[in-house]
């Protein structure tokens, strides 16, 4: 690389620096320094940053061309419509906000006003859910050494609508839980399939669509095991569709007594089966969970089963996501080693599990700490 050639021109000092890139020489040439110390430490800066591998043909590109490209390369079709939706969002917001910045003008400052204006629209749910998959592209961008420090560090994310916030990770206590499956158990049915899947839900922690989608070979009832391998997309093909993200699929281990609610099931649907004259016709999906017109279960339903059961037993109302919430919380409570809550949920990263559940976190650090007062009293008694 040669060196920097600073020059002075009417309107203050500028800086011209040779580089070489893909075997070509290139001269990149910036003006409107005040003085010739400015233009230097410019020039020097960029130096550095060539020496360390750094794009600057790439880093020239508009932020809005960069992460659609990010898009239809790494992620479309490589999960399910709904993910990819949410995905393909944040591509839109960021086509709208950053329309004329280019990837090497992106600041941590330009980055957290974008999120402001975000927090004042949407719940803080949805504003770090945006959030994820801009930083997930600006990291590759980082990587590929397009930009040279991440715009999105330690950006502070609140949105406007804290009780939604509340509302959707609203679970269920320890007790609670405990009335909620005694009472399911007093009027279970195998044609009662709402309160089977709430059960199951309660017992695995998995996403209604992953519940939905689950088939019988996913089933290993001598080892204990279910696999999840795909889900129902009730929203849009009303089919078969792929897991929420490569980490969602999953084999988590099960208890003998949700085992043998999935027993009842089979037996009752071969029953159906032989009964109905169909054969292999009967539930041809092989569906775990259908109804007894061989039908897929709505959210819906399952919801307002949910709701009429908390409301009869004067519990925390909640929906069947919550029941994921519910499982996650309660091997927290039970002291389950995090690491293990998050591969069992199929979140992509530990990250998602603490920042997902930090505020049961917070409550169970409290307890903890005067856990270890009366530890320490009993100690030094």
């Amino acid at each position: 690389m040669d060196v920097a050639s600073i020059q002075r021109y009417k309107k203050g000092w500028m800086f011209r620096v040779s580089y070489k890139e893909n075997g070509k020489y290139k001269t990149k040439t910036k003006t409107g320094f005040r003085t010739k110390k400015e233009a230097e430490i410019a020039a020097a800066e960029l130096e550095k940053k060539l020496k360390g591998g750094y794009d600057l043909s790439a880093s020239e590109q508009f932020f809005p061309d960069y992460m659609r490209n990010w898009f239809e390369i790494y992620k479309k079709g490589k999960y399910s419509i709904s993910h990819e939706r949410n995905i393909e969002l944040s591509v839109r917001l960021v086509e709208k906000h950053f329309a004329n910045v280019r990837m090497k003008d992106i600041t941590r400052d330009m980055y957290q006003k974008f999120i402001n204006e975000l927090g004042k629209k949407y719940s803080t749910a949805t504003v770090r859910k945006r959030h994820t998959y801009i930083k997930e592209c600006l990291k590759m961008a980082q990587e590929d050494q397009i930009i040279t420090r991440d715009p999105t560090y330690k950006v502070i994310i609140k949105g406007n609508d804290e009780d939604k916030v509340e509302e959707e990770l609203k679970y269920l206590n320890y007790e609670e839980v405990k009335k909620l499956i005694a009472e399911i158990k007093k009027h279970l049915r195998p044609d009662y399939i709402s309160r089977y899947i709430i059960l199951f839900a309660i017992a695995t922690g998995a996403r209604f669509a992953e519940i939905i989608g689950l088939t019988w070979d996913c089933v290993d009832f001598q080892n204990k095991t279910v696999t999840f391998n795909k889900t129902w997309d009730y929203k849009f093909n009303h089919d078969f569709s792929s897991t929420k993200t490569y980490d969602s699929k999953r084999t988590i281990t099960i208890d003998d007594d949700t085992l043998n609610l999935l027993k009842e099931l089979k037996n009752h649907q071969n029953k159906m089966r032989l009964k109905s004259g169909l054969g292999e016709k009967y539930n041809p999906k092989n569906l775990v969970f259908i109804n007894y017109k061989m039908e897929v279960v709505t959210n819906k339903a399952v919801n307002k089963v949910l709701s009429k059961l908390c409301k009869r037993l004067n519990i925390t109302p909640i929906t069947t996501h919550g029941l994921r919430h519910t499982h996650a919380s309660i091997l927290l409570y039970k002291g389950v080693n995090i690491k293990y809550i998050s591969r069992r949920l199929g979140h992509k990263d530990i990250v998602t599990t603490l920042q997902t559940y930090s505020h049961i976190m917070d409550e169970m650090e409290q307890k903890e700490s005067r856990v270890v007062d009366e530890m320490m009293k009993d100690l030094f008694a």
